[in-house]
């Protein structure tokens, strides 16, 4: 009885000593009141407006409005570091305000990237003492949030992230379960439908009512363990499935951002910029650096697996004739010979070959070669020494916070070395590539390899449907489109192939076909002239996830109109009204119903408001090519 009366008092005393510091904050004009709560940031253009408060048990937690009707329903914040839940008994400071409102040059689905946002900066102190900061940032299309911690230099303990976020049970869904290489397949249904206690893949696309899409996702992690993604009730809370006990982490500590791109319609969610917005430039000697030069890859793995050296010729050879600025070499040449030279000799042979030919060669390399710091920056200098245009660093550890500074370090050492840089069996992107602009495209995607027979893999019909509006809003990915053989093509139509590679946003494009499926094909010209960078895309209308994807996108005065089918027969009807003055040419590369391996390439003339009507069989799809009529 003595010991509970002790503990009452004990109790008691704790209660009121904080909340002697809690008034004395208050008339200090360092603590927020009742009455200054919630602290609100709102958009530039006020259609977003985020919430931060605690609720009532004293649980720090964020909510987001768009046009006052509700987004993300109240969800908790917190970090747990050394033992103290930073989101639990919290009082709030003053809030730090700005503006930040500025472009940058990016590469990908438009030339030109926009971050306009309204910021604030809370201080805040939990129970434990721990004081911290919270960051907000409010965009016209999304919002996100992230905390810095500033600790000692010694080693500190981080158990986990309540960070979480709350959506209508009643939502339509796209999500993948997780996968350390992002390479599972995509689920589609209702939020209430999806898996609870499994670890699920960011991004994650939500439709809320008629055309309101939400995707959930990290940005600017350099420091964290990738993070995923469970389902508990209503919320869907920030997990590490490769550090799920835990890690150490020393000094400092500024979390991902934690991120909600908000978009009305599908054309705003696949622009939104937020992921890169949330990530430093890259460094003066990056910014504008001449040697990070986008373009077009063939690549043999896919078609005849590992590289054969007598024919090494032949393929650069090809790369030339279809215009294509690089070649890779994948796993195999590690085992070539030839009588007094070995595989590096071999390769550099190729390397000064393609050199003579205006075709860069990219090199595989296995990420076991280069674990340490010591033996990849040894590895990477030796591919530079032979004249090599980038790395493909693949099978990548599941990424821990020691492996995701790994990455850090890896883009570090080849942009000092001036060598393109490109993740295999990868961690999804988190907008780090404004950052570090030599890495023009990474896997972490369930990409073409399976549409593999020989494999056993058929991909299923909605997946390029679904992909294009979950995995690409994290960043470009290596999906290695485009692969004509017959023997290969899993149901699908050459115009549905040839549409992967207007729309599977990659600055270094690899195609997965045979060189020889490639020239004298009726769409070789195309091929020849198609980018891998756009200045502008522009989703389409009758674009509906899982069923069709159509992007009109724009290099120059070209427009290319890629048209991605699913499972059913479909004819959709294609706007032009974004044509400029004059009239046009458009090639039409549709299926042709009698032959799936062929096209049914038409010419027609057309200027802006017109409608072209393609028709699509089943894992069809089309390819407009629209290019100005020279005035007479």
């Amino acid at each position: 009885m003595i010991y509970k009366k002790n503990a009452h008092r004990q109790k008691t005393l704790i209660v009121w000593v904080y909340s002697v510091i809690f008034l004395a904050a208050v008339l200090r004009g360092n603590v927020l009141g009742a009455d200054d709560l919630p602290v609100t940031v709102k958009s530039p253009n006020g259609t977003i407006k985020v919430e931060i408060q605690p609720d009532t048990a004293g649980q720090l937690t964020w909510s987001v409005t768009r046009l006052d009707t509700s987004v993300l329903a109240a969800a908790p914040l917190g970090l747990t570091v050394d033992g103290n839940h930073l989101g639990k008994s919290v009082t709030l400071g003053k809030p730090r305000n700005r503006t930040i409102n500025e472009q940058y040059p990016t590469f990908g689905n438009h030339a030109v990237a926009v971050n306009h946002c309204n910021e604030a900066v809370i201080p805040v102190e939990s129970i434990g003492g721990m004081k911290y900061e919270l960051e907000i940032r409010a965009y016209d299309d999304g919002a996100a949030v992230r905390t810095r911690v500033e600790l000692d230099d010694n080693l500190h303990t981080i158990a986990g992230e309540s960070t979480a976020w709350a959506l209508p049970l009643d939502s339509d869904a796209w999500w993948a379960r997780y996968d350390h290489g992002y390479e599972k397949p995509f689920e589609s249904g209702t939020f209430d439908s999806m898996p609870v206690d499994t670890a699920l893949s960011p991004p994650i696309t939500f439709k809320l009512g008629e055309d309101l899409y939400v995707a959930l996702t990290e940005a600017n992690n350099d420091c964290f363990p990738d993070m995923g993604l469970i389902r508990e009730g209503n919320l869907l809370r920030a997990i590490f499935p490769a550090s799920s006990d835990g890690w150490r982490h020393r000094g400092s500590i500024v979390t991902p951002w934690r991120v909600a791109i908000i978009a009305e319609g599908l054309n705003i969610l696949v622009n939104s910029d937020i992921v890169t917005n949330l990530c430093p430039p890259p460094p003066a000697e990056l910014a504008n650096a001449d040697w990070i030069k986008p373009g077009r890859s063939l690549w043999h793995w896919w078609a005849i697996g590992a590289p054969k050296l007598d024919d090494q010729k032949e393929w650069v050879d090809a790369a030339q004739r279809l215009g294509f600025e690089y070649y890779l070499i994948d796993e195999g040449w590690r085992h070539w010979r030839a009588p007094g030279k070995d595989q590096w000799q071999c390769l550099k042979e190729v390397i000064n070959y393609g050199k003579t030919q205006g075709v860069k060669i990219l090199v595989w390399v296995n990420s076991s070669e280069m674990r340490t710091a010591e033996t990849r920056r040894e590895y990477l200098e030796k591919v530079a020494a032979l004249g090599a245009a980038g790395i493909k660093i693949d099978f990548i550890p599941p990424c821990t916070a020691e492996i995701i500074r790994w990455y850090e370090g890896a883009l570090k050492d080849t942009a000092e070395l001036h060598l393109l840089c490109n993740f295999h069996g990868a961690v999804k992107p988190t907008g780090r590539q404004r950052t570090w602009p030599h890495e023009l495209t990474r896997e972490a995607v369930r990409g073409h390899e399976y549409h593999m027979t020989r494999y056993g893999r058929i991909q299923a019909a909605d997946h390029d449907q679904i992909v294009l509006f979950t995995r690409f809003l994290a960043g470009p990915a290596d999906y290695t489109p485009t692969a004509f053989d017959r023997r290969e093509m899993v149901g699908y139509t050459w115009a549905h192939l040839l549409a992967q590679g207007v729309n599977m946003t990659s600055p270094l494009l690899h195609f997965a076909g045979k060189y020889q499926d490639f020239i004298d094909n009726p769409a070789e010209d195309l091929l020849r002239h198609l980018p891998s960078t756009w200045d502008e895309t522009i989703v389409l209308p009758g674009s509906k996830i899982g069923k069709t994807a159509a992007f009109a996108r724009r290099r120059g005065r070209e427009w290319y109109i890629g048209v991605l089918n699913g499972a059913e027969a479909a004819r959709l009807p294609i706007d032009l009204t974004y044509l400029g003055q004059g009239t046009w040419q458009a090639e039409v590369f549709g299926d042709d119903p009698e032959d799936p391996a062929a096209f049914k390439r038409e010419s027609k003339i057309v200027k802006a408001g017109d409608k072209l009507m393609v028709t699509m069989s089943p894992r069809g799809g089309a390819v407009v090519w629209i290019t100005q009529v020279p005035r007479q």
